[in-house]
């Protein structure tokens, strides 16, 4: 009886111990437990704070102007709350990865219109003047002057003026290059599709580690109050002879190990939100939190098979279409081209540059206009086309080969992930039963500590078999989420995560 008024004079010292420094504590002041990484809160707020996922090392301030992030929900301490669906979206729009990608689609959009502009008529303009300072000649035959050669001296100074035309009448490579170039484009859209879901799955996944971590971070600090609790319970025993100094040593070691895993989470939470922030291209000072989400609430992923639209899948049969399209290109290397050409020139001669300035013949400009077909056949290229055709053949197999390859592979980890989001779900439920057993004995064991029924040690072991199944909680939780993401992800319905959730 004595031991049971022992320890409820304890604990109405540890309640008054608690309130004294809260009432003379400014209102903004931190715990000095964790002021170097906690959330910048006062010590009555911390615990919610953290339930919002506050990152360690924040400070917090009422009235903070609005930044890049639009549509937030502003919580306590003036951080802004980002949900899941809107920090998809925030990085989708800011992703420097993807910014790349989307150039890359425009790229490909200007290829398709310079391979269209080589099918319409090529038109140039050129110009030329030269001085001869040794003039060439020409040597003709003679005898209709009566002479047995003929030899003509050029004129020093020339100059023309001409418009060249040149259009394909024929030619099946460039209609193949204008296919491979719109293939090309397809390729760049839909390598920009799948690098918009890589960034998509590994911003989920980080979201939901920093709920787990928040979540975490809450349940320590609710370990680091029992263990408060039972050292001043345990002191009190100690000075009253029921207890020996070594009890009040071990819960002292204990709540060192609580308080430095505390620190340890935080600084890791930090990170997490660091690495959030820079997937986002948000700036490192800007103040946001992730939504708060029971660990119980669990969105199940319906597994309703395998995607047939995945872009993966999408991604390389396009390869394919293109090593075939690669293919033709080479067989047409063996087919003729037909050009039309045109040229519109003016020429003038003169001997003597002054002349250019003078009337008569001397600086008369002649035409010399025309229109024709040139007709390219290839004949004979040291067997260059046929190695060409053969590498590209070569190509469409393994291009194939990676197509089935793709799909079998797609298939194998559409069968593990349904097999891991059913396990994941058996071991959280079992967790989840776990973790309430284990506080369960707990709680009776602390109680019956306080009646002097059970040892120090008994206690302090059931204490850490609840963090034990605790931690296995959380992590089968994390697990479970992660399965429920690999799900989505391959049933093609990852874009349901950029709704928001009412």
């Amino acid at each position: 009886m004595r031991r049971v008024i022992i320890v409820s004079l304890a604990l109405l010292l540890a309640n008054v111990l608690q309130a004294a420094p809260a009432a003379a504590a400014p209102a903004n002041a931190a715990p000095a437990a964790v002021a170097q990484n906690a959330p910048a809160a006062v010590a009555q707020e911390q615990r919610a704070n953290v339930a919002q996922g506050v990152p360690a090392g924040v400070e917090t301030t009422q009235g903070e102007p609005e930044g890049r992030v639009k549509g937030q929900q502003v919580v306590a301490g003036g951080l802004r709350s980002i949900s899941l669906a809107e920090a998809l979206r925030i990085a989708i729009g800011n992703n420097l990865d993807l910014k790349n990608s989307r150039n890359l689609v425009k790229k490909g959009e200007e290829n398709i219109s310079e391979n269209r502009a080589r099918l319409l008529p090529q038109i140039n303009a050129a110009f030329g003047f030269n001085d001869n300072f040794d003039p060439p000649v020409s040597v003709t035959d003679g005898s209709a002057y009566g002479n047995k050669y003929n030899v003509t001296q050029t004129l020093q100074f020339n100059a023309s003026g001409s418009l060249q035309l040149q259009m394909p009448l024929y030619s099946k490579t460039l209609y193949t290059a204008l296919a491979i170039s719109k293939t090309m484009l397809q390729l760049n859209k839909l390598s920009y599709e799948k690098a918009r879901e890589e960034i998509m799955m590994q911003l989920a996944n980080l979201y939901y580690l920093i709920q787990n971590t928040t979540e975490q971070i809450a349940i320590i600090k609710d370990n680091i109050g029992r263990m408060e609790e039972l050292e001043k319970i345990t002191s009190a025993f100690v000075e009253n002879g029921f207890s020996l100094a070594i009890d009040r040593q071990r819960v002292s070691v204990r709540l060192e190990n609580l308080r430095v895993q505390f620190a340890n989470a935080e600084a890791m939470l930090a990170e997490q939100y660091n690495m959030l922030k820079y997937i986002m291209d948000l700036s490192p000072d800007e103040n946001i939190a992730v939504e708060e989400k029971s660990v119980e609430s669990i969105d199940a992923a319906q597994t309703c098979g395998l995607s047939e639209d995945l872009y993966e899948l999408q991604l390389v049969r396009a390869q394919e279409n293109l090593a075939g399209e690669q293919v033709k290109l080479a067989k047409e290397a063996y087919l003729p081209t037909l050009m039309l050409t045109g040229n519109f020139t003016y020429s003038a001669f003169t001997d003597n540059f002054k002349n250019w300035f003078r009337s008569g013949e001397s600086n008369h400009w002649y035409k010399s206009n025309g229109l024709g077909l040139s007709l390219r056949v290839p004949i004979f290229s040291g067997f260059e086309r046929r190695s060409k055709l053969r590498k590209a053949k070569l190509d469409l197999e393994n291009a194939r080969i990676t197509t089935d390859k793709s799909l079998k592979g797609l298939q194998m980890q559409y069968a593990n992930a349904v097999n891991d989001l059913m396990n994941n779900e058996r071991n959280y439920i079992k967790q989840r039963d776990n973790y309430n057993l284990a506080e369960s004995i707990y709680r009776v064991t602390s109680d019956r500590y306080k009646e002097g029924i059970v040892s120090m040690v008994e206690v302090l072991q059931d204490e850490m078999s609840m963090s034990e199944a605790q931690n296995n909680y959380l992590t089968a939780h994390y697990n479970y989420q992660i399965s429920n993401l690999s799900v989505l992800k391959l049933t093609g319905r990852l874009n349901t995560l950029l709704k928001e959730n009412k």
